[in-house]
């Protein structure tokens, strides 16, 4: 598929502008509250538009820091050059770059790159891999056994940030461990690579949940369209059994008392 070849390439090839001199700067948000860009994200999204541009001329490309207000087409790309830009800027290896291309809104190809973790992630309609070697979820196991990475909290939306308290205080016991990576992309590789089991989102930007929501229901995880739809809150799960079991018992307790 061309579109992943070229996404692939472009993303692959911007790992040699990380390491280089880094400055930080804070970054204006809808929110009003802290946040940073470095030139790093500037530079690798200018080389990962740059290339798609190139290759396809025609194209919407939504990207986070130079358009992320762009509007879409029947084939649309979602950039995000630094997922996780807090992380890297501390010198932690919890940090990506991902895309993903869509096709009359339906995603058709995405990569994640994790370059201090893992090596790199595709997938498209063949199925999910890590650095070319198929990938898959974990096997179902109960919930009390499973790993449940979450997003950071919300600053724009005080119904999910209520949520998510719960979360992590009323389903303390019901899951094994919550892991908080501070990068989507980490989320959800780790998630479509069998290292955890469940993912807990309340979805914003199409960069940051769309390439590994992707990836990771390509390696088999699958998620409640419905609810995403209707609430943005995405509960995604390894297989079927673990979905059902967390619908059950943790979906009830997150939104209990919500003016949701």
């Amino acid at each position: 598929m061309r579109e992943l070849d070229v996404l692939r390439d472009a993303i692959v090839d911007a790992r040699g502008l990380l390491g280089r001199g880094m400055s930080v700067r804070g970054k204006d948000t809808v929110a009003g509250v802290y946040d940073i860009v470095t030139d790093v994200d500037v530079k690798v999204e200018g080389l990962i538009v740059d290339r798609i541009r190139t290759a396809f001329p025609n194209d919407s490309i939504i990207s986070e820091e130079t358009a992320p207000d762009s509007e879409r087409s029947d084939r649309t790309w979602a950039i995000d050059p630094i997922d996780g830009t807090v992380n890297m800027s501390r010198g932690m290896p919890m940090f990506g770059m991902q895309g993903v291309f869509m096709e009359g809104g339906v995603p058709k190809a995405s990569v994640i790159a994790l370059p201090e973790l893992s090596g790199t992630y595709e997938a498209s309609a063949e199925g999910a891999f890590l650095d070319g070697t198929r990938i898959r979820t974990a096997d179902p196991r109960p919930l009390r056994e499973c790993i449940l990475s979450t997003g950071d909290f919300s600053r724009r939306s005080e119904d999910y940030r209520l949520m998510q308290a719960r979360l992590m205080s009323d389903c303390r016991d019901t899951v094994a461990r919550f892991k908080m990576f501070g990068a989507a992309c980490v989320d959800f590789a780790y998630l479509a690579s069998g290292r955890t089991d469940i993912h807990v989102r309340f979805v914003n930007k199409i960069w940051d949940f769309m390439p590994g929501m992707f990836l990771a229901e390509m390696a088999g995880a699958v998620y409640d369209r419905d609810l995403l739809a209707e609430t943005g809150i995405l509960i995604m799960c390894s297989s079927r059994p673990v979905l059902d079991d967390a619908l059950s018992e943790i979906l009830p307790r997150i939104t209990s008392s919500c003016r949701r």
